[in-house]
């Protein structure tokens, strides 16, 4: 659908016409339903015709033109709020992102300020007057209004003077970009805490509004608004179940299929407003959790500094600055969430626009109500007996043999050539895939466990034309698929043990009749295209905000021939990478290669590498030489000897 974008233009205007307004983004919703809903007459993989797309068109315009639909304002509800609660948290985001550029702008301002020496007075009173200014700004980057930004301006030069003294620029500028940056801000954040210091004792604080009150006030405010919306809900929803299901059961007179059906679209929107309500009151609760924790400790922090300082003129820097530091940090923490709170109730207050969107067709005072709550045991014994003979006429058995056929549950009751390709019956999956029955004491997390389809049972939805009943936990949760399941009556139960994927199935078909369903019972995964999520994200929702059309409406992908050749013989080419040309060149390798000679290698060994590797060493061995003269001459002289005789007896 290349032309989608045409497309959705003819819908907003189709109904521009009949004097409704219709955002593109819903447009583009109800035209992917249509698109989802009849996937024979519309086939996806393909580009559309032109009488496709006429008919898209007309059908779109017809949808969106319904008067009194409860189905139809689901739909919108659905629409109105994630947009409200994207465009709520788009706006929070960038008011921070704001803020955060014009934070890191000043600091590149009195960054790139540099004083030529300790003498440049000029310089240095540019720098501190940068600093200043930047101290005096609010919490988003922006000036205090005039009636205080003089009170502001003073107390602001008063913290300052004592935390970071006129002298105290020579040793700054000396500092590198990053460490300035982190001197900044802690010097925002130690002034900020002492305002807020003043602000408690009496003394100052202008500008600075009591977050911690504000914000517990507001979650007070909201949580009271919900609970009390989510009772009413509540009575209206299980006024409808009792009606259903009586009228299902006893089918009184008064009461025809189109009112049955009526009422299913009507509790299908107070099931959706439901949900948003308990979806806004979890947020609420969970900020409110913050806020207390953040609050009692900004207090006892006050509290501490308070005692610290007491009545004394000076106290040492080191005790009382790190508490400054983190007042104002739980002070700029405790800003967040009430930032967080107003944008939930901004989505309540877009939310509260679908409280009474439709004409209600069930009065509190309705005579079938009343004879639904003068009906004992409705939702037990009847409805389980209801769901026996429903199994027995999908299975082509009577009514009346219903008992008999569930006596004869021991038997297989589809064979698995029966069934449709690819599936396969419960009894025949590996132990592992089987449909389990969890009870409470058996899975300790069973509380906590996450419930497909909301929590509703999939039996009455698939069999009773998409019907929201819930579940009843302590019959068992049945785990299918990483999945858990919940069911309103024994029957129900029983049956999706037996073929959990016909039901799965049957759940899908209902959501692709009433679209409606899709969201309600969170089934993005199995509607990919027609999740809001998608047609909002990323690119899509700033196509939204230009007044373009969001994304989802994929064009079919073209397909081109293509083929590559292969040569048979590859031409070889004898490239030197070493060769030269200039003689030059030449000369300079020749001076390198000669000059090798005169270098040598030299090498250590540590006590790491010893024994690590061989090493070699060759030495020039010591040569054996001898000289001779040309004459040998010697001298011999007499050798006198004296002895004594006679004196052994000789004569």
């Amino acid at each position: 659908m290349e032309e989608i974008e045409e497309v959705v233009d003819e819908i907003v205007q189709g109904c521009k016409d009949q004097r409704l307004t219709v955002s593109p983004l819903l447009a583009a919703f109800v035209a992917r339903t249509i698109l989802e809903g009849d996937s024979v007459s519309f086939a996806l993989e393909k580009e559309l015709s032109d009488d496709d797309v006429n008919k898209v068109i007309d059908m779109s315009i017809a949808r969106l033109l319904e008067r009194d639909s409860p189905s139809l304002e689901t739909v919108k509800m659905q629409v109105g709020f994630d947009s409200s609660h994207v465009t709520a948290e788009e706006r929070v985001r960038n008011r921070r992102e704001r803020a955060e550029e014009k934070k890191r702008e000043m600091h590149r301002d009195i960054i790139s300020t540099k004083p030529l020496d300790s003498n440049d007075f000029d310089s240095l009173t540019t720098l501190y007057r940068e600093i200043f200014s930047l101290l005096t700004k609010n919490r988003f980057g922006d000036e205090y209004e005039e009636d205080v930004r003089r009170s502001v301006e003073r107390e602001v030069a008063a913290a300052v003077e004592s935390v970071f003294p006129r002298i105290g620029l020579k040793s700054f500028v000396q500092l590198s970009a990053e460490e300035k940056k982190q001197q900044l801000d802690e010097l925002a954040s130690i002034v900020t805490g002492i305002r807020l210091f003043n602000k408690e004792s009496g003394k100052g604080g202008a500008g600075l509004e009591s977050v911690e009150v504000l914000a517990s006030n507001k979650v007070g405010e909201l949580s009271d608004i919900i609970q009390g919306e989510l009772e009413a809900v509540n009575e209206v929803c299980a006024d409808y179940q009792e009606a259903i299901v009586f009228s299902n059961l006893r089918k009184p007179e008064q009461v025809t299929e189109f009112m049955i059906q009526r009422w299913k679209d009507e509790l299908s929107n107070r099931r959706q407003y439901l949900s948003y309500l308990q979806s806004l009151f979890e947020d609420v609760s969970k900020c409110g959790g913050k806020v207390s924790s953040l609050r009692d400790m900004y207090l006892s922090e006050l509290d501490d500094l308070a005692s610290l300082v007491g009545g004394r003129n000076s106290v040492p820097k080191e005790h009382v600055y790190p508490k400054f530091d983190k007042i104002a940090k739980l002070w700029t923490s405790i800003s967040d969430e009430l930032e967080v709170l107003l944008s939930r109730e901004t989505t309540l207050n877009d939310l509260a626009d679908f409280k009474s969107s439709y004409t209600a067709t069930l009065n509190p005072s309705s005579q079938v109500l009343a004879l639904a709550r003068d009906a004992p045991n409705l939702s037990t014994e009847e409805e389980a007996e209801a769901a026996r003979a429903a199994v027995a006429v999908a299975e082509g058995v009577g009514a009346a043999a219903a008992e008999e056929k569930a006596e004869e549950k021991e038997e297989t009751e589809e064979k698995k050539e029966d069934l449709p390709k690819g599936q396969v019956p419960a009894d025949l999956l590996p132990p592992e895939k089987r449909p389990q029955v969890l009870s409470v004491d058996s899975t300790p997390e069973f509380m906590q466990l996450p419930l497909e389809y909301q929590g509703f049972c999939c039996w009455t939805i698939a069999n009773r034309g998409g019907l929201l009943l819930p579940g009843k936990p302590g019959l068992g949760v049945v785990q299918y698929s990483d999945s858990f399941y919940v069911f309103a009556h024994e029957v129900a139960l029983s049956a999706f043990l037996d073929d959990p994927e016909k039901f799965c199935k049957g759940v899908k078909d209902a959501a692709m009749k009433s679209p409606e369903l899709i969201h309600l019972l969170r089934l993005q995964n199995e509607f990919p295209n027609t999740a809001i999520a998608k047609l909002m994200g990323g690119e899509a929702q700033q196509k939204v905000e230009e007044g373009g059309i969001p994304l989802g409406f994929d064009a079919p992908k073209e397909k081109k021939d293509a083929s590559t050749e292969t040569p048979t013989h590859f031409i070889e080419k004898n490239i030197d990478p070493s060769y030269e040309w200039n003689s030059w060149g030449l000369r300079r390798r020749a001076l390198q290669t000669a000059n090798l000679r005169k270098c040598k290698t030299s090498s250590q060994q540590t006590d790491n590498s010893h024994m690590r590797r061989e090493n070699d060493s060759q030495v020039y061995l010591p040569k054996t030489s001898s000289t001779m003269t040309k004459t040998s001459t010697g001298t011999c002289t007499n050798k006198e000897i004296t002895y004594v005789g006679g004196l052994r007896g000789d004569t």
